[in-house]
């Protein structure tokens, strides 16, 4: 909507209650504050009337008729930036023209009806400022909207089995050296369970599976949770100190090991168990047995960071999973070759292991420890790859560097940071029939929340909203008291249904200050996902940044991804990205790393001076570094800190 966008209200019928024109005007000036605040999260609203600044400051924790007499209709002459102006021809302002001074996304869809709900809550209510919640109830209904189809809980052995009962010639998963079909894989699950069954494994312990991507890894998932376990990923590259602790958390009965970790210093004094090789033999075996439909156990446990700097394990039951693989927006189809490469430790492999095997397609396991553009499209071309995760940063460096990696997918999943809109909308026109799904999920709700899917450039007008939810899933906007926001308002998402996490592995603290019945509006049980969304006209949910990691500068909010748009908009400039460099006893300072075109001499001088341009100076990065590809880590995030130390 354009900055200044101007509509008309009219409040007198929700006014005749009030006595004077006094108390009109401070009403309705009460109103226009407390809704905008209501839209933007914000705590105080500037208002011009008659050319003359009214500020309000609204505190939920006011008592409304306290409220009320802090509002004083007539305000003072002073320059400087208001959020609305209201002109009318009547002294109590009961009917006029607003005009957006600041822009307010959507206003046009129902701000001037929650003002009217508004005055009428104020002129009625007698609690706090809190409940005054600014929804007209025609827009209500709106709020119970985002909802995904309902799933029926299940098991994952449940599924897989069914499928190799269908399926059983079909090829369920395929690296370098060896191929299972459905059946083969469910007898090998079968054979190594027993194995792990003599390392000590038993019912609700959990395994730690420290195998490259392989045919191996996936007979070890099975095998665990035909053993009635739960697995972990072993992330390898992360700090010693830092696996030590999440094993020293996990007290895993066994760790499932190949050449490359049996030795590993961290698992010394486990249990560990050789990863499957390929035998025969397997054809022999007896039908796979019956399993346990047990929705409620946990299939897995993945690590995320921690507040306080330890590792938090995030609990993840098999109806967390299954309803994922249900979902009719993310399943694979028969006949689907899907790219296996996201390391177990990260929980994009969920989607990729299961979503595909309790669907009948097949895992193409990606041999290299970190993806390389050139390898991807080999390994894409060679398999014949037709649908692939890639977190946001590698699918834009693919899309920048070589697109054509790319031509063989019917469907790409990207998602873990914002997408770029830009190469989406260029790589969808380039490749017709490609189909683009942005996908949102913390882990912690087990790898999406919401989706949202485009099929062609002319789609994408802007920034991709991250959608709406899967299938047994809810989400809630809410403000920082936990209460719903009018739809359109900026607020903290919170989703619910059987996706939610069990909690966090033996940190009932921690647990309970993400997980529970946080709302007074909604009764069910919550996770805070600590992003900042609103709901667009449409239902969908845009993502607008960090609760917590918003940067400030000497007071000033900063969007980093606004700089880096900039930056890359330069025709010097291939791709660019801002991080933030946060060092202990000093104030956070802005990174810039760029990629130049081939023969450009752009550097860092000439590009300061370009932002200058259209930047205010507190906006300006600190510190840059050229760098021939964005480096990413493991997991396909931008690598921030490698970022950081080469800055200068």
């Amino acid at each position: 909507m354009p900055d200044a966008f101007t509509a008309p209200y009219d409040l007198t019928t929700e006014l005749a209650a009030e006595p004077s024109e006094y108390r009109r005007a401070k009403v309705v000036l009460a109103a226009f504050a407390v809704t905008l605040c209501r839209w933007t999260a914000a705590a105080e609203a500037a208002i011009s009337v008659a050319g003359r600044v009214i500020r309000v400051h609204v505190d939920d924790k006011t008592r409304v008729e306290d409220f009320l007499d802090s509002v004083h209709p007539v305000g003072v002459a002073e320059d400087g930036p208001v959020d609305l102006v209201l002109a009318s021809l009547h002294t109590d302002l009961r009917s006029g023209e607003v005009r957006f001074a600041t822009a307010v996304p959507d206003a046009e869809h129902g701000f001037v009806a929650d003002v009217a709900a508004a005055v009428g809550e104020l002129a009625h209510l007698d609690g706090s400022l809190e409940d005054v919640r600014c929804i007209a109830p025609e827009r209500r209904r709106i709020l119970g909207a985002p909802a995904g189809a309902d799933v029926p809980p299940a098991s994952i052995e449940t599924l897989f089995l069914e499928q190799a009962r269908l399926h059983p010639e079909r090829v369920a998963v395929r690296d370098a050296n060896a191929e299972l079909t459905y059946g083969r894989l469910a007898r090998a699950a079968d054979r190594y369970a027993e194995v792990l069954r003599r390392a000590g494994v038993r019912p609700g312990d959990t395994v730690l599976v420290a195998a490259k991507r392989s045919v191996g890894e996936i007979v070890a998932l099975l095998a665990i949770i035909r053993a009635g376990a739960a697995y972990a990923g072993f992330d390898d590259d992360a700090p010693e100190a830092r696996m030590a602790r999440i094993i020293g958390k996990l007290a895993p009965a066994a760790a499932v090991v190949d050449a490359a970790t049996a030795c590993h210093p961290v698992l010394r004094g486990l249990a560990r168990v050789d990863v499957w090789v390929p035998d025969g033999e397997i054809d022999a075996d007896p039908e796979p047995a019956p399993g346990h439909d047990d929705p409620q156990r946990t299939a897995y446990i993945a690590f995320t960071s921690g507040s306080t700097g330890e590792p938090k394990g995030v609990v993840v039951p098999h109806r967390a999973v299954t309803r994922l693989a249900r979902t009719a927006e993310l399943r694979t189809r028969p006949g689907d070759r899907v790219l296996r490469m996201a390391p177990l430790a990260f929980d994009a492999s969920t989607y990729e292991i299961w979503v595909t095997l309790l669907n009948g397609a097949t895992l193409e396991a990606f041999p290299g420890r970190l993806p390389t553009v050139r390898a991807l499209e080999k390994f894409f071309t060679e398999r014949k790859v037709s649908v692939a995760w890639l977190t946001a940063s590698l699918f834009r460096l693919v899309a920048n560097s070589r697109p054509q990696a790319l031509a063989g997918l019917r469907w790409l999943l990207s998602g873990g940071e914002v997408v770029p809109h830009e190469a989406a909308a260029r790589i969808l026109d380039t490749y017709p029939g490609l189909v683009l799904t942005n996908g949102y999920g913390p882990t912690e709700n087990t790898t999406f929340t919401t989706t949202h899917t485009v099929r062609g450039g002319a789609e994408i007008d802007g920034p991709l909203p991250i959608g709406r939810p899967i299938a047994g899933t809810k989400v809630f906007v809410l403000d920082r008291n936990a209460r719903l926001v009018p739809p359109g308002g900026v607020g903290e998402l919170y989703a619910a249904g059987t996706g939610l996490a069990d909690g966090y592995l033996d940190d009932e603290t921690e647990t309970k200050q993400r997980f529970g019945h946080f709302s007074p509006d909604v009764d069910e049980r919550l996770y805070r996902t600590g992003d900042l969304v609103r709901l667009d006209p449409g239902g969908n949910v845009v993502f607008l940044g960090r609760v917590d990691k918003q940067i400030k500068l000497d007071g000033h909010r900063i969007e980093t991804e606004e700089i880096g748009t900039l930056l890359a908009g330069h025709p010097g400039v291939r791709d660019a990205v801002i991080v933030v460099s946060r060092q202990e006893d000093q104030s956070p300072q802005l990174v810039a790393a760029i990629v130049v075109h081939p023969g450009e001499d752009t550097g860092p001088r000439a590009l300061r001076a370009f932002l200058s341009r259209r930047l205010p100076s507190y906006a300006l990065p600190a510190r840059w570094v050229v760098v021939d590809e964005i480096p990413l880590t493991r997991n396909g995030k931008v690598d921030e800190q490698a970022l950081i130390a080469n800055a200068r």
